[in-house]
């Protein structure tokens, strides 16, 4: 089954989707649940690596070197990170 399988008129959309679920009942529920988790897998790993950057920024901008880096352009001068090793 593709991504896209058929078009139809919106008055004929409840008839297709009545047909696609009678098909899809006499198919493997393993396999149908298989087929679901590796077209899913690619959109959860997406968000993963989306949460995961967004804790880091949380994580970076609570510590004194995310400070430094506000004052300095604030102060107009290079910022010293070195010393926030």
């Amino acid at each position: 089954m593709g991504l896209v399988n058929k078009v139809v008129p919106d008055d004929q959309l409840d008839q297709e989707v009545s047909a696609w679920c009678d098909e899809l009942t006499k198919r493997s529920p393993t396999a149908i649940a298989i087929a679901k988790k590796s077209m899913n897998a690619d959109t959860e790993s997406i968000r993963a690596i989306g949460a995961l950057g967004f804790e880091a920024l949380r994580l970076y901008y609570g510590t004194e070197e995310s400070a430094e880096g506000g004052r300095a352009r604030a102060e107009k001068r290079d910022p010293d990170f070195l010393k926030y090793r």
